[in-house]
């Protein structure tokens, strides 16, 4: 009996080496590709995006195999589909691996059998929802953007703190983040209280190395539109007249989450100063919808942004926007922020680029249902050299 149990785990060993041998030869191949999933990309038609480039962090290089499936599921048109799908696939797969083993062992399938394999099936689901827990509490290492061109300014205009009643991290450690991915001002859109503006202003002015923050607010309209103050903070933290007066001198940025067409020619009627085209925290926004935003913001001339919508949740990061500001170099943090929020109020959209990294929207019905294995071969067309050669090590 003894000697039948270790040729047992001989095999099982022998088996899961295979299939790890096989995973980095997929890997390697997919790496080799002459294309890049990522990009980066203009959000307005997803051609390549100017004076930019993403880099990955050499922390993030070494801890690779940790970060892999966070990475991967990350990169997919929308994370949170692509997660719970994954999730179904581990679970199913776990319970027909030990379903067929305790099958081949018995030669039958007995109540007992069905059991087990079910109960293998939710430990092997639960350990992967535990390891999504780590992943949106732990802010893992992800892409910065770097410019090329020295005239573009990255910014965020919308992030939220503890100061939200959904954030879940400091003001300073939003900005540190901030950093760590690439921007250069970040605009500070609490939902509940303008303190958290004032905190990150604070912050910011204290430290040099930060980006600088921009006060902001976000408040739902009356047609219940979500909307953006950026550069200025409202008198009254609810939707008041003032939102509309004096939209020359006062951007405001309407969300795409939750809008209908109808809601997107409302308020492109009303004079806002754009849409938020790709959101992080919100990426299915439907088709017809963004149709609908890009007609209106070429028939007005409006500004389209991507934001992050980040409240501390993980790590992952594919949302910039760059502003075109000629001799961005030498100005000061402050002077770049007042840079960003003087193109949304003159609403210079040919200097506004909204950057992804890959496609994020609804995706097709098809990488819906296989959502794990389209993550992993985009994930390998991404992997740089280094990244791949922590695999192997």
């Amino acid at each position: 009996m003894y000697a039948w149990k270790r040729e047992q785990q001989e095999m099982m060993h022998i088996g899961m080496v295979r299939v790890l041998v096989a995973l980095l030869l997929l890997l390697t191949v997919l790496a080799l590709l002459p294309f890049d999933p990522q990009g980066p990309y203009d959000a307005r038609d997803y051609r390549r995006a100017e004076g930019v480039e993403l880099e990955f962090p050499l922390s993030g290089a070494l801890l690779e195999p940790l970060l892999a499936p966070s990475a991967a599921l990350g990169g997919e048109p929308d994370v949170r589909i692509a997660a719970g799908v994954t999730m179904i696939w581990i679970a199913l797969l776990s319970l027909l691996v030990v379903l067929i083993r305790r099958a081949r062992r018995s030669r039958r399938v007995g109540p007992v059998d069905l059991v087990v394999a079910v109960a293998a099936g939710l430990a092997g689901g639960g350990l992967f929802l535990c390891y999504l827990g780590f992943v949106l509490l732990v802010p893992l290492p992800g892409w910065k953007l770097t410019t090329t061109d020295p005239d573009l300014i990255v910014a965020d205009l919308q992030t939220h703190t503890i100061y939200s009643r959904d954030g879940l991290v400091t003001p300073l450690q939003n900005l540190a983040l901030h950093r760590d991915r690439g921007f250069h001002v970040v605009a500070f859109t609490e939902h509940d209280s303008p303190a958290g503006t004032l905190a990150s202003s604070a912050f910011s002015r204290g430290d040099a190395s930060l980006p600088w923050a921009i006060s902001g607010t976000e408040v739902r309209e009356p047609g219940n539109a979500f909307v953006l103050s950026v550069g200025w903070v409202p008198e009254q933290r609810l939707w008041s007249p003032q939102w509309l007066t004096d939209l020359d001198r006062r951007p405001v940025i309407a969300l795409a989450w939750k809008l209908n067409v109808a809601e997107v020619h409302r308020l492109a009627e009303a004079g806002l100063s754009g849409f938020e085209i790709a959101n992080s925290g919100h990426p299915d926004i439907p088709l017809e919808v963004r149709n609908a935003i890009l007609v209106e913001a070429q028939k007005r001339g409006l500004v389209l942004v991507a934001s992050s919508d980040w409240h501390g949740w993980s790590g992952l990061w594919r949302v910039w926007t760059t502003v075109r500001v000629p001799g961005a170099a030498q100005m000061s943090r402050s002077e770049k922020a007042e840079a960003v929020v003087e193109a949304l109020r003159q609403r210079r959209s040919e200097d506004i680029q909204p950057v992804v990294a890959g496609y994020l929207g609804p995706p097709s019905l098809l990488r819906t249902l296989f959502a794990p294995f389209s993550a992993l071969l985009r994930y390998g067309m991404e992997l740089s050299p280094l990244r791949l050669v922590a695999w192997w090590g």
